[in-house]
């Protein structure tokens, strides 16, 4: 009896395990429907989206512009130096003078060059009262030509040695070469100076010089007379014009990059030398130039490859060889290989 029990309990046992088995099968099978169904709709609607992932070629206008760090320098920098030897009698200048072309900087004591002019000046006027009296003399024959000519050409000889003797003494008072203001003075009053030693540095600050550099790409777009935008930090707000006067021949050996200048007026001397700032300029412009997105492109080889819809029904993208240029803000400018209304694979 009690055997006929434990069977019939195994076999209550063995049916409600067949069937929680079997709800859990169609459990599953449910939601592996479900997830099937739902891939399905989203590679459905990627399909509805695929004309999402075609990019239409057509011509653009585009303008490139660059910018680049800039030092802005005086026009001239100039030490001044000593034409001759002396010691120094006063000094007319400070750090921070404005000065005119020709005003006197640092004064030489002149006492001796004063005393030599003096002297060539004194034989100057007697040589020229002697060759008056020859050549009146001459006139009436009591001297001859001969002695009225070397009479004048020791005339001559004194003139020039006037001449010498007024530039010297004219030296030693340093003048400033130009219009400009003084950086700096090297010597003070009492001091020894040698020729050619340096008395003060100068600058010209009504034009500017300003310095920045290009690499080979776009140095042709920087020929003299190209306008450049300049923007300062000491002048917040104003942007400053100025045109190339000087493009490099030839590359820096270390950086290999151009060097180029441009000039900024600066008639109110409101700006100064030793600024630094920001130029921007155009080195490229496309009107009606035919672009495509980089994503477009494959470039294998040194050279570039699209995918292609050939118009009209049927037929796949087609790998078709373009040439292109430089990259412009995640576009690629199509100089050969396509045509305005080309439609291309987005990759």
């Amino acid at each position: 009896m009690l055997a006929r029990r434990s069977k019939r309990a195994i076999l209550a046992f063995l049916g409600l395990s067949l069937l929680v088995g079997v709800l859990l099968a169609s459990v599953s099978r449910y939601f592996e429907g479900v997830e099937t169904r739902r891939r399905l709709q989203d590679e459905k609607a990627s399909l509805k989206q695929r004309e999402d992932f075609v990019f239409t070629v057509e011509p653009r206008t585009v303008e490139r512009e660059r910018r680049y760090a800039v030092a802005v320098d005086p026009w001239m920098v100039s030490d001044v130096p000593a034409e001759v030897a002396g010691r120094v009698s006063a000094t007319k200048v400070e750090p921070g003078s404005r000065v005119r072309k020709g005003d006197p900087l640092v004064l030489l004591d002149d006492e001796i060059a004063a005393s030599d002019l003096r002297r060539a000046e004194a034989q100057l006027a007697e040589l020229q009262r002697l060759l008056a009296e020859a050549e009146t003399l001459g006139r009436s024959k009591v001297v001859s030509r001969t002695q009225v000519e070397a009479v004048r050409s020791e005339a001559r000889v004194a003139d020039a040695a006037e001449d010498s003797a007024r530039a010297r003494f004219e030296d030693h008072t340093i003048r400033a070469p130009y219009d400009g203001d003084i950086v700096e003075r090297f010597v003070q009053v009492g001091e020894a100076v040698n020729v050619n030693q340096r008395v003060v540095r100068m600058v010209d600050t009504s034009r500017l010089r300003v310095v920045f550099y290009v690499n080979e790409r776009d140095i042709a777009s920087f020929a003299p007379g190209t306008k450049i935008l300049i923007r300062l930090p000491a002048v917040p707000g104003r942007v400053l014009e100025a045109p190339v006067v000087h493009v490099a021949q030839a590359s820096d050996q270390d950086t290999r990059l151009f060097r180029v200048e441009a000039a900024l007026a600066n008639p109110d001397l409101a700006l100064r030398g030793g600024l630094t700032g920001e130029a921007s300029a155009r080195v490229g412009f496309y009107r009606d130039q035919l672009f495509v997105p980089t994503a477009c492109v494959r470039l294998e080889g040194g050279k570039a490859y699209v995918l292609r819809i050939p118009p009209g029904e049927g037929g796949g993208p087609r790998q078709t060889e373009v040439r292109i240029g430089e990259e412009l803000e995640g576009f690629y400018p199509v100089l050969e290989g396509l045509s305005a209304g080309d439609r291309l694979i987005v990759r």
